[in-house]
């Protein structure tokens, strides 16, 4: 009998042991861990969330630095979701990156590490701009630089020459600022026009953008292709839009079905109306700042519920 008991009581007794121990771990490093953070708040005056861990850093970061990351899928496809072929629901959970002064702070939730980021910035630390602020300044600065080239048709030409698609998200926002609702249509198959806009009134339009030079005009095939695509949208409103002008047999086609034109002239008047002394705007930090749509755009589809 005792001979069968004895490997049972050491095993258990081994358990108990290893338990203790890992209880023991945890604890000291619940100690550490609040002892850290209330070092931290006397240095920096501001609370670390439970879901950010304190380390020492190697060096100490005269510039704070921010790294972005992003819970993602052990397997996943192609566009980041789950990869259902398989029964791995793993999610790596990918710790975002504070380095400020001695410390290196590291957090789970993405949305934490953010928030986190801009309490010490406005305390008065100096942390740099992560990737996806940079690119997001990059995105405001680029609009308002559209806006500041709309006071002459040739600037609004020499800033679309290149890249005249981006001419369809200009009108977009130009029509934005005027009160309407606008959405660009996809890229590809766009079916026969750029924009779908809604007046302040509530009339709905579609509406063709073309980004010409001056001397080519626009003439009426491209009228009838937005007719016909709305035939099939059923717009109350048709609307053509270009940075040069209309040839006559456009202007009387466009006058007997409806289509409401925007020539280069009338197109700056719009954008004075709109952007007003634009050369003086002021851009404030905020409109750099990650939305809360910024942060969750690049978390899986099928995740993101989990940070409703």
């Amino acid at each position: 009998m005792n001979d069968y008991t004895s490997p049972i009581v050491w095993l258990l007794g081994l358990i108990v042991v290893l338990a203790v121990v890992v209880v023991a771990v945890w604890i000291v490093d619940v100690l550490v861990q609040l002892a850290r953070r209330s070092i931290f708040k006397k240095q920096y005056g501001v609370s670390v969330p439970n879901s950010v861990r304190l380390k020492h850093s190697r060096q100490r970061n005269r510039i704070g630095t921010f790294i972005m990351h992003y819970p993602t899928w052990r397997a996943a496809k192609k566009d980041g979701t789950r990869d259902r072929r398989t029964n791995n629901m793993r999610i790596d959970r990918n710790r975002s990156v504070i380095l400020v002064g001695d410390w290196k702070l590291l957090g789970k939730d993405p949305f934490e590490a953010y928030a986190l980021v801009i309490r010490l910035r406005t305390a008065g630390t100096t942390i740099g701009y992560c990737a996806e602020e940079q690119a997001k300044r990059r995105a405001v600065m680029d609009k308002v630089n559209e806006r500041r080239s709309a006071n002459s048709i040739d600037g609004i030409i020499q800033q679309f020459k290149e890249k005249p698609v981006d001419f369809e998200s200009f009108c977009a926002d130009l029509f934005r600022r005027l009160g309407w609702w606008a959405q660009q249509t996809p890229p590809v198959r766009d079916g026969g026009f750029d924009l779908y806009m809604r007046s302040p009134q509530g009339k709905t339009y579609i509406a063709e953008c073309k980004c010409y030079e001056r001397r080519h005009h626009v003439g009426r095939p491209i009228i009838q292709k937005l007719q016909g695509a709305n035939m099939v949208e059923h717009a109350q409103g048709m609307m053509l839009i270009t940075t040069s002008a209309f040839s006559s047999d456009a202007v009387n086609y466009a006058r007997q079905v409806g289509v409401e034109l925007v020539d280069g002239a009338e197109l700056v008047n719009l954008c004075q109306q709109a952007f007003g002394a634009n050369e003086k705007e002021v851009i404030p930090e905020s409109a750099f700042m990650l939305t809360r749509s910024d942060i969750m755009s690049r978390i899986p589809a099928d995740m993101r519920n989990r940070y409703c």
